[in-house]
């Protein structure tokens, strides 16, 4: 059974919401000592607990809602935010955004079913702003809230749900994953390491894959599944298959794609340990530009898509000022190079 609403509470005790609401909260007079005593009892039976972001939001029409990637596993969500700097950089650019736009951001980690009706009890947002996956069912209770609802990059719910009254914020991914491929192809590559995220998971990276597939099929390289790697989008999901990218360098790959920035930090510092000269020996690549890549040693050959921007925009979007967004780039870099002479 699902977590108790506050219309529950509020029907099994006789009383309107109103009511529930002003005993929960404590507030005095305009409820009688016997009728507040119920409710109180009831809801300790029936163990109501009240939603601390739906209070924080009650009254609020200047709040932006951003909620965090859907996980059941708390240990998995605090990889997703310590581990993929690409939320690191979104937020950054929502934060920024929100304080021009004078918001004030709740973050709300979405746990439960009902979650989304509770936080509709408070006051309406300025806005929502979806990040991550998250359950059909969270995004089909968010059709109901009136307030404007940005989700960004699930273009698969968009297609299964074509007049949904949601906004689709998603980037053209495809694009990115062909700029991405063709950089390589016209090198000379023909053998590459292909390293995505989990693709039944991702929306985004099966969207890359169709890009990649495009520019090998228009260089004339056949697609080979085995030459597909798929792992979690943190360093530690890349190292667990370490062992899969050795084996194929040594079965003659001349490069490596990553789907994501964070997954070719993670096979820089994987070769580096190996003692691959890049790009000397086997050219690397990521897609996303994000500002961690000032850290390396080298400047990694990447696909721009202005992460932080994209955050900036969401919010001017949201409250509707819709913004250009800046078009995707490659962005040569020093980790890419010729196929290797002999």
């Amino acid at each position: 059974m699902g977590k108790l609403t506050i219309r529950e509470l509020a029907q099994a005790a006789g009383v309107s919401i109103a009511t529930a609401s002003y005993v929960l909260n404590n507030k005095p007079g305009k409820v009688s000592d016997a009728t507040r005593q119920k409710v109180l009892d009831l809801a300790r039976e029936l163990g109501f607990r009240p939603n601390p972001h739906a209070s924080q939001l009650r009254g609020s029409s200047r709040t932006l809602l951003v909620l965090l990637p859907e996980s059941e596993d708390p240990v998995r969500l605090r990889g997703i935010l310590m581990d993929c700097p690409f939320f690191n950089e979104f937020i950054a650019g929502v934060e920024h955004a929100a304080y021009d736009q004078d918001l004030q951001i709740a973050f709300v980690r979405v746990e439960q079913g009902d979650q989304i009706r509770q936080l509709r009890q408070g006051a309406t947002p300025a806005g929502v702003l979806v990040l991550g996956k998250h359950s059909r069912e969270t995004l089909a209770d968010l059709e109901a809230w009136q307030a404007p609802v940005l989700v960004v990059d699930d273009k698969g719910y968009f297609a299964d749900h074509p007049t949904a009254g949601l906004q689709d914020y998603s980037q053209d991914d495809a694009r990115l994953g062909e700029l991405a491929a063709d950089h390589l192809l016209s090198l000379g590559h023909r053998k590459l390491v292909l390293l995505f995220g989990p693709l039944e998971q991702s929306v985004v990276h099966k969207e890359r894959l169709l890009g990649v597939r495009r520019a090998l099929q228009h260089h004339g390289v056949p697609f080979h599944s085995e030459d597909l790697l798929e792992a979690e989008v943190t360093l530690d999901g890349v190292a667990a298959v370490a062992g899969a990218i050795e084996q194929k360098l040594a079965q003659g790959a001349t490069a490596i794609l990553a789907m994501a920035d964070i997954m070719a930090v993670a096979c820089f510092k994987h070769l580096f340990t190996l003692g691959y000269r890049i790009p000397e020996q086997v050219s690397l690549m990521g897609i996303d530009n994000l500002h961690i890549l000032n850290y390396l040693p080298l400047r990694l050959t990447t696909v721009g898509q202005d992460v932080f921007g994209r955050g900036y925009q969401a919010v001017c979007q949201l409250q509707g000022q819709p913004l250009s967004p800046s078009p995707a780039t490659l962005i040569p870099g020093q980790s890419t190079g010729p196929v290797p002479i002999g």
